[in-house]
C-alpha cells in the first residue's frame, strides 16, 4: 500500500507542475480519502497532497474550500515530526511560510481583513519574505496604521529597490521624496527615476499643476517617450487639476495606442460621460468587454454608458458588478451613488459617496456628489461644511472654489459665492464651472442680460449641451422665445438625452400655445358692430361712410 501511495503522489506531483488543474484536482481528492483511510500519520504526503488539492481550489475560485484545506495541510506540516526530513516538500515548495501566505490570499479574496492580518503576523520577522512584507504593508494601510506599514514598504525596497508601487504608497504616507529617491536608487542609474518619483510627490503634496508638468516632461522622455503607464498618470493629474479636456485627449492617446490598457479606464468612461460624448463612451464600453470581464474598468466603463442614456437601474446593476470584482474601485462606488440618487435613493447614495470619499479622501468627485445630495435634501449646514473640507483636503482648485460656491445659493450669500467664482477664475481665466456659477448667480438676481453675456462667452469656448441649456433658460426668461428654441435645439444636437433642455422646448411650445389661445379669446370677447352702431356712431361724427361704392374704387 505504501509503494501505491507514493506512485500516486508522484503522479500527483508531476500533473500539478505540469497545471493539469482539473486532472490534479481529481486524484488529490481522492488520494486525500486514501491517506486519512489507511495512513492518518503519514504526515508528509498528506501535508503534500492537500497544498496541492487547495490549489486546485483557488484556481476554481473557491476561495473559502480552499482556505480550509490549506489549513489542513498547515495542520498536518505542523505535525511532522522534528526528526523527519522534509526534502520532497522543499522540493514542491510546500514550506509553513508558503502555506500561510496562500491563506493570506484566500482571506483577501473573501474580504476577510482580520484572518488576513492574523496569519501574516504570525509569521516571524525575521524569516519574512518580501511579498509578506507587502501583504502586511497593504493590511496596515488599509487600517490606517501608517507607522508599521512604512516600515514594512521599506522592508520591501531594501530587498526589492525597484518596486515602485511600494515606493508611490510611501509618499502616500507621508514620507519625504528625497528619503524614497535614496531607496529605490540602490544599485539602478536611470536618469528619469527621481524625475518619476518627484512628479508623484508632487500629486500628494497637492501641486497638481506642477506634477502636471513634470509628467508632461516624462512623457517626453526619448528612453520612456509615450509610455502607457506615464500616459495614465498625465491623464490622471489633469483631472485632479480640472482640466477634463486635456484628460480626456491623453486618456483617448493611450487607448488608441494600448487599446487592450484597462487601468484607468473607469475614469475615462466617466470623463466622456460628464462631456456628454455618448458615442465614445458606447464604443469605449463595447472595447473594454472584448478585452477583460474579470475587472471592474469595462463594467464601470458599460455602467456610465447605461447612465447617459438614462437607464439608472441598469447603471446601479451594472455599478454592483464592478464592486463585487473589485471592492475597493473608486469609480464604481461613485457610479452606483449617482445612479441611485437619480432614482430617488439619495440616503443610499450617500453611503456610497461616503464609503469612495474613505477611501479616496482626495477625489474632489466624492465631495461634489455628497455637497449634492445635502442640497437636495436641504441640508444646507451639512453641504457648506463639506464643501469647506474639499478645499482643506484637496486644496483650492477652481472646482472646488466653485463647489462652496454652490453651497452658499441656498442662503442667498450670492456675494460670498460670487468672489469664489471670481478666485476660480483667476486661477483658470477660462473655467467652465466657474462661468456657469457665474450665470446661475446672474439669473437668481434676475440680470439676463448679464447672464446671457457670460453664457455667450462661455460657448464660444467651451460649446457644452449645458451651457445652450443655460443660455435658452436666460432667453426664455426675457420673453426672447425664437432663441430659446434655437439653443434648446443646439443642447439636443450635442447631447440628445438631455431633460432640461426637452423640457425647456416644451415650456416654450406651451407657453407659445397659451398666449395664441388668449388672443383668439380676446378675438372672440371682441364686442360686435351692428347696424345701429354704425348709424350712431355716423350721426355723432357728422361723418359719411361709404356702403355700396367704397372711397377707394
Amino acid at each position: 500500500m505504501a509503494g501505491n501511495l507514493s506512485t500516486v503522489v508522484e503522479k500527483l506531483r508531476s500533473m500539478h507542475a505540469l497545471e493539469l488543474n482539473s486532472s490534479t484536482n481529481i486524484l488529490s481528492c481522492l488520494t486525500i480519502t486514501m491517506i486519512n483511510n489507511n495512513n492518518p500519520t503519514d504526515y508528509i504526503n498528506q501535508c503534500e497532497v492537500y497544498g496541492y488539492h487547495a490549489d486546485t481550489l483557488y484556481e476554481n475560485r473557491e476561495f473559502q474550500k480552499a482556505e480550509s484545506v490549506y489549513r489542513k495541510a498547515l495542520s498536518s506540516f505542523k505535525s511532522i515530526p522534528k526528526t523527519t526530513s522534509k526534502t520532497t516538500l522543499v522540493t514542491s515548495n510546500i514550506s509553513e511560510i508558503t502555506l500561510k501566505y496562500k491563506i493570506y490570499q484566500c482571506c483577501s479574496k473573501l474580504n476577510n481583513e482580520s484572518g488576513a492580518l492574523a496569519i501574516l503576523e504570525s509569521i516571524p520577522q525575521k524569516q519574512r519574505p518580501p511579498k509578506v512584507s507587502l501583504g502586511l504593508a497593504k493590511l496596515y494601510q488599509k487600517r490606517e496604521m501608517d507607522r508599521p506599514a512604512i516600515t514594512c514598504y521599506k522592508e520591501v525596497l531594501k530587498r526589492c529597490p525597484l518596486a515602485l508601487d511600494c515606493a508611490i504608497e510611501l509618499l502616500n504616507l507621508g514620507e519625504h521624496p528625497n528619503v524614497v529617491i535614496s531607496l529605490v536608487s540602490v544599485g539602478c542609474n536611470f536618469d528619469w527615476l527621481p524625475s518619476y518619483i518627484k512628479a508623484h510627490a508632487l500629486m500628494v503634496n497637492k501641486e497638481y499643476a506642477k506634477s502636471v508638468a513634470a509628467y508632461e516632461a516624462l512623457v517626453k522622455r526619448p528612453t520612456i517617450v509615450s509610455n502607457p503607464s506615464l500616459l495614465c498618470d498625465l491623464a490622471t493629474a489633469y483631472c485632479r487639476v480640472g482640466n477634463y479636456r486635456s484628460g480626456i485627449q491623453t486618456f483617448r492617446t493611450l487607448h488608441l495606442q494600448d487599446p487592450r490598457w484597462i487601468k484607468g479606464m473607469d475614469l475615462y468612461a466617466y470623463l466622456l460621460c460628464e462631456d456628454e460624448r455618448s458615442s465614445e463612451l458606447e464604443n469605449l464600453a463595447m472595447q473594454l468587454f472584448t478585452v477583460s470581464e474579470i475587472h471592474p474598468e469595462p463594467w464601470v466603463a458599460m455602467g456610465y454608458n447605461a447612465q447617459s442614456k438614462g437607464d439608472y437601474t441598469k447603471a446601479v446593476y451594472l455599478a454592483a458588478r464592478a464592486t463585487e470584482l473589485d471592492i475597493t474601485c473608486i469609480q464604481a462606488l461613485l457610479l452606483k451613488g449617482v445612479s441611485l440618487r437619480m432614482l430617488g435613493e439619495v440616503k443610499i447614495a450617500i453611503t456610497h459617496f461616503r464609503q469612495a470619499l474613505k477611501l479616496a479622501p482626495r477625489r474632489l468627485e466624492c465631495y461634489v456628489e455628497i455637497v449634492g445630495c445635502f442640497l437636495q435634501e436641504k441640508r444646507i449646514n451639512e453641504a457648506l461644511t463639506v464643501s469647506k473640507n474639499a478645499i482643506r483636503v484637496v486644496g483650492p482648485l477652481p472646482n472646488a472654489l466653485v463647489l462652496q460656491a454652490g453651497a452658499m445659493l441656498p442662503d442667498k450669500a450670492y456675494d460670498r459665492a460670487i468672489k469664489l467664482a471670481e478666485r476660480a477664475l483667476s486661477i483658470e481665466p477660462n473655467h467652465q464651472p466657474a462661468i456657469e456659477m457665474l450665470s446661475t448667480i446672474a439669473q437668481k438676481r434676475h440680470r439676463y442680460n448679464d447672464a446671457v453675456k457670460f453664457l455667450r462667452n462661455a460657448i464660444q469656448l467651451h460649446g457644452s449641451s449645458n451651457l445652450h441649456t443655460m443660455l435658452a433658460d436666460c432667453y426664455f426668461n426675457t420673453s426672447k422665445f425664437s432663441d430659446a428654441v434655437d439653443h434648446y435645439n443646439l443642447a439636443l444636437s450635442l447631447n440628445p438625452n438631455n431633460k432640461e433642455a426637452k423640457e425647456g422646448l416644451k415650456k416654450v411650445h406651451g407657453f407659445e400655445q397659451s398666449a395664441a389661445f388668449e388672443t383668439d379669446q380676446d378675438e372672440e370677447n371682441a364686442p360686435f358692430e351692428t347696424a345701429e352702431d354704425e348709424e350712431g356712431l355716423r350721426m355723432a361724427t357728422n361723418i359719411d361712410w361709404p356702403h355700396e361704392t367704397p372711397w377707394f374704387s
